[in-house]
């Protein structure tokens, strides 16, 4: 059977992770409102940090106040930020580009999508355990996956896709989870993996509508006592411009 959850459930399931306790910074914040969002970092020539942040939040330059924050090199990362004040109404949060205080970032690892077009079966270095839940979205180029699985292990996890499922409109990922038992995962966050679109969405010709429809199917336990599993199936929109990840100067005004 298979069931079908709305962006709504990604959302929620994002806001649990954090938890409320995490929104708000003591008196030595100025009694600025300090909140998480997942950001993909941009570098100008002289290695100069830009942000470009999720669900709409703007685009981020920190300011000289920010914490001390060794970005190695990172496309993606997990943030705190203080939130700015913005008096306009017509605001397009979106594409403003803002400068505020970065209080801390953490470097989510970026792993390749699988194409298995053509294949019969897929590669056997795919894990495909069974889940407690999952959630994704997508924004700035980039597909974000989170797994919930009740341990804090070392794990792989990505995603296949087969060109020939794709309409135009309608991308079909299939995610693929493995545990490790050597290492283990931070408790800041729950298990979260970043990947590229693929490349051939953005080819001349290949999207025939202004929204991609991205499908990712798992397999996940019905209830806790792990009776049975099923193959739950989540949707996530994005729009066509937005597919490509950002440069360090790609949108925005300063605000």
């Amino acid at each position: 059977m298979k069931k079908l959850h709305t962006v709504l459930c990604t959302l929620v399931l994002m806001t649990m992770t954090f938890g409320l306790a995490s929104c708000f910074d003591a008196a030595e914040n100025g009694y600025r409102v300090t909140v998480p969002t997942f950001a993909t970092v941009t570098y100008n020539e002289a290695g100069k940090v830009r942000l470009y942040l999720d669900e709409g939040r703007g685009i981020l330059d920190p300011s000289s106040e920010s914490a001390n924050i060794n970005w190695g090199g990172a496309t993606r990362a997990i943030i705190k930020y203080d939130l700015p004040f913005i008096t306009e109404d017509d605001v397009n949060m979106e594409t403003v580009r803002f400068n505020s205080i970065v209080r801390s970032a953490a470097k989510i690892d970026t792993v390749p999508l699988v194409d298995v077009t053509g294949m019969d079966e897929y590669p056997s270095t795919l894990g495909n355990d069974t889940l407690l839940g999952y959630a994704f979205h997508a924004y700035w180029g980039y597909l974000t996956m989170q797994a919930f699985t009740a341990n804090n292990f070392a794990f792989d996890m990505t995603c296949t896709y087969d060109r020939e499922e794709f309409d135009g409109q309608n991308l079909y990922l299939n995610l693929h989870y493995a545990s490790k038992s050597t290492g283990t995962w931070n408790y800041d966050f729950i298990q979260t993996a970043s990947a590229t679109l693929p490349d051939f969405l953005t080819e001349p010709g290949v999207m025939t509508s202004d929204t991609l429809n991205i499908y990712m199917m798992a397999p996940v336990w019905y209830n806790s006592a792990r009776d049975s599993a099923y193959t739950d199936t989540v949707l996530f929109r994005i729009a066509r411009e937005r597919l490509t990840p950002p440069t360090y100067n790609s949108y925005g005004g300063i605000y």
